[in-house]
């Protein structure tokens, strides 16, 4: 209806009740020079700003086929992103309907009209003036209203008389939506849809009368999850359950939880009972705080039914650690899934974090195949987390990279996992001393905190700290760390008082320091060990230079309590300030032993790492020189049997080569069960004949337990061979086989990594066809006769070797037969 001319000085302002036709105004006011980006708000989103924030990320994406900034975000960061990208990418019309349900981003979007941006804003009455703090241009009802000359230049003659038109009109007053209702009766057609930000809808009321199971089969077959759950739940609750498997990921990617929980909360009967129902009602009430007011149906659905997922997800989230253990094991025994997984290897990371790995990675695996895209970001989220945990910070940061790029390629919208992803990639980059990039992510992630996320405010708040740390600001770091201590519960005043005091030690405040320590040691000492071991950590390292003689106990005991179970970063602190304190007390063998324990730890920490887990970099220096470069083991067992250490050869026996190459094939350890089945054929002696191997084995090279990995760098021939085959080298890799690993060996997992890599490397070449190499292979393997035969058929008569390898074919062809 808008064919207009106006040059938009001023932003407009739409105050129409939805009868007066604002949607056809608003969706004719776009150009393709002026594309129009349009957003709708909804009773309650005022409070929820990702939510808002979501919904103009998509309004862009719609408009500019382009996603300018990722979902998940604060609307905050998103209109800020559009005032910096205006002069670039601009001009657009920026329209906002139910803008009184969103008074401050209605105010933002003014701000960015300028004459050639425009806004436009559309309510059913005026907005006060604390929204339209500048001049706007008004229209209401009788403005919008259609003229009656107009209405008469739709419709020919033929098809309504003048008259007709003229008295619907009356009736009407000239407002849209009823007069396109009465048109439409008249003409006995069925009423038109209007424009919405998402596409046509129909007025209230005026809906296509369609059978509901053949509306929300048609919502199905399209995907339109957020408009087929609510039509189930109202008219066929029974078809709820299945609808969920897709419905309940939607509105969890898009950060709906309170929609969701609003929704479910409204069925009653049985199909409230079932378990798809009670797993999305029990997810979507611990996203908006109303876990509590769920758990007796989901514990008295668990008393009488199995159900694994919401099984695993009460455990995860609502017991504690041992019966916790019990559950996710039931769970995960009963169905393996992207979220029983899930569970059960956040549940062993607490005890065993080595041991969770494999869980992790089959969690990540079972969600790439089955799962959805929030399942995938989830599960990489805490297997990245649970490589931080060991100590392996390149390897985490590899995953939580992988997982962000998930989040924002599948254009998720849950903001509470965007930011605790974004929390592990940037405190791993902080460890590993990578620091690329991290300024922009930073500055993104305050502005989300500053729109308010409980959930993980405290945690990013203090990697926020460690950034400024490192930067050299360690007084912005002691404030940070200070308000992310505000509001905690006294059991987790030692975690915060350790970040408080290593801040006053760079400062210079030792006293300081030294008073935070007791209080949280005052406070903490009589709770649980998992609580106790931060005071105790923290008060030792404000006495390791005041005081080391009563610092280096205290230190020791944080050190044995952070060895098991393993928390990599903090193990290595506790052992910094303890080799600190020994040296201020003239001990620097028992300094050097101290580092030495956590070396294995310290390989991929950067210097930003060093100088957060440590303390002040002139006092550290020497704390860290203490660490002596790794030295690497050697091993050649291809067609041979040498060992170096330390260099030197060793006289190693054939069980601990064994031993030597199953650890160094399983980098991150092996159970003794695991290790035991690779190692002997006889299960009836395996258990203690490991435990007297490794007894001895550690006399010549230094091996950990819980699990069993070598602590020392490895150099393996048949590694590099791998690894050559595995980067395309075939020829190197060819040249680097000297004969078949430990060929006499018959260890199960010997075998089977001989055969593989035989297997490997022989199907390289073969697939090579490379003359010299088949005739080059052929001689290392002796009695391949499908080997030789190739060779004979890719050299030439006239070459030297086609004499030798004709023979060896003719024989090996009679051996054969």
């Amino acid at each position: 209806m808008m064919a207009r001319s106006d040059p938009f000085t001023a932003p407009l302002c739409l105050w129409d009740d939805g009868q007066a036709g604002a949607p056809f105004f608003i969706d004719a006011a776009g150009t393709p020079a002026r594309p129009l980006i349009w957003l709708e708000a909804a009773p309650g989103d005022e409070a929820q700003p990702q939510l808002l924030g979501n919904k103009l990320a998509e309004a862009v994406y719609r408009a500019l086929g382009a996603q300018l900034f990722g979902y998940g975000m604060p609307w905050t960061y998103g209109v800020e992103v559009l005032r910096r990208c205006v002069d670039r990418l601009g001009p657009w019309v920026l329209a906002l309907s139910g803008a009184q349900h969103a008074p401050a981003l209605a105010r933002a979007l003014l701000a960015l009209h300028d004459g050639q941006t425009v806004t436009v804003l559309q309510a059913p009455a005026p907005l006060g003036p604390d929204v339209l703090y500048r001049h706007c241009a008004v229209l209401g009802a009788a403005d919008l209203a259609v003229r009656p000359g107009e209405l008469r230049s739709w419709f020919p003659e033929a098809a309504l008389s003048c008259a007709a038109l003229t008295e619907l009109h009356a009736q009407c007053a000239g407002q849209v939506r009823p007069l396109l209702a009465a048109l439409a009766r008249h003409l006995g057609v069925p009423v038109p849809p209007e424009p919405s930000p998402e596409g046509p809808r129909f007025a209230p009321g005026e809906e296509a009368q369609v059978e509901p199971d053949r509306l929300l089969d048609a919502l199905i077959q399209r995907a339109r999850w957020q408009e087929a759950l609510p039509l189930a739940v109202r008219v066929q609750p029974q078809r709820v359950p299945a609808l969920l498997a897709q419905a309940g990921p939607s509105y969890h990617e898009r950060g709906l939880h309170h929609r969701l929980f609003d929704l479910l909360g409204t069925l009653q009967g049985e199909v409230a009972c079932t378990e798809p129902v009670l797993r999305w009602l029990y997810s979507a009430a611990l996203r908006t705080g109303a876990a509590r007011t769920v758990l007796p149906r989901v514990t008295a659905h668990l008393a009488a039914h199995e159900a694994p997922e919401l099984r695993a997800l009460y455990a995860g989230t609502a017991l504690k650690l041992e019966a916790r253990q019990q559950e996710v094991q039931r769970a995960a025994q009963a169905a393996r899934t992207p979220l029983t997984l899930y569970y059960q290897g956040l549940t062993l990371a607490e005890t065993q974090p080595l041991g969770a790995l494999p869980v992790l990675r089959e969690a990540v695996d079972g969600a790439e195949l089955d799962g959805a895209p929030h399942e995938i970001v989830r599960n990489a989220q805490a297997l990245a987390a649970t490589y931080t945990q060991t100590g392996q910070y390149v390897h985490a940061l590899h995953w939580t990279g992988y997982a962000l790029r998930q989040y924002d390629n599948n254009r998720l919208g849950d903001w509470q996992r965007r930011l605790a992803v974004l929390n592990e990639w940037i405190y791993t980059s902080l460890l590993s001393g990578r620091l690329d990039g991290l300024g922009a992510l930073l500055a993104e992630a305050e502005t989300q905190l500053a729109t308010g996320a409980p959930q993980v405010f405290s945690l990013f708040t203090t990697t926020l700290a460690d950034h400024a740390l490192v930067s050299g600001d360690p007084l912005r770091a002691l404030r940070a760390y200070e308000r992310a201590r505000q509001g905690q519960p006294r059991t987790h005043q030692g975690w915060y008082s350790v970040q408080v005091v290593r801040a006053l030690l760079e400062l210079g405040r030792p006293d300081q320091a030294l008073r935070e320590a007791e209080e949280a040691y005052a406070l903490t000492q009589h709770e649980a060990r998992t609580y106790a071991r931060w005071s105790t950590l923290a008060l030792g390292m404000a006495q390791a230079d005041l005081a080391p003689y009563r610092a280096a106990p205290l230190l020791e005991d944080a050190l044995q309590a952070f060895e098991q179970p393993l928390k990599a970063d903090s193990l290595v602190r506790a052992a910094a300030y303890l080799a600190h304190a020994q040296l201020r007390l003239q001990a620097p063998e028992q300094a050097r032993a101290t580092m030495a324990r956590a070396e294995p730890l310290t390989r991929e920490l950067g210097d930003s790492g060093r100088l957060l887990l440590g303390g002040p970099s002139p006092m550290f220096a020497p704390v860290w020189q203490l660490l002596a470069p790794p030295r690497t083991l050697h091993l050649k067992l291809l067609g041979a049997a040498e060992v170096r250490w330390a260099d030197q050869v060793l006289k190693v026996q054939p069980r601990h080569l064994e031993m030597l190459a199953l650890l160094s094939l399983s980098p991150e350890g092996l159970s003794g069960e695991r290790f035991a089945t690779l190692l002997y054929r006889d299960e009836s002696v395996a258990r203690s004949s490991l435990k007297a191997g490794l007894s001895r084995l550690r006399d010549l090279v230094p091996v950990a337990s819980q699990p069993y990995r070598l602590l020392a760098p490895v150099g393996a021939d048949y590694l590099e061979v791998m690894a050559l085959l595995q980067a395309g080298r075939v020829p190197e890799a060819l040249r680097r086989y000297t004969g078949p690993l430990l060929p006499a060996s018959d260890a199960p997992g010997i075998v089977e990594y001989r055969e593989l890599l035989h297997e490997s490397l022989r199907q390289a070449v073969l697939g090579w066809r490379d003359p010299t190499l088949l005739d080059e292979l052929a001689v290392k393997l002796h009695d391949d006769l499908e080997v030789w035969e190739a060779a004979l058929a890719r050299l030439d008569e006239a070459h030297p070797r086609w004499a030798l390898a004709a023979s060896r074919v003719r024989q090996l062809r009679a051996a054969y037969a």
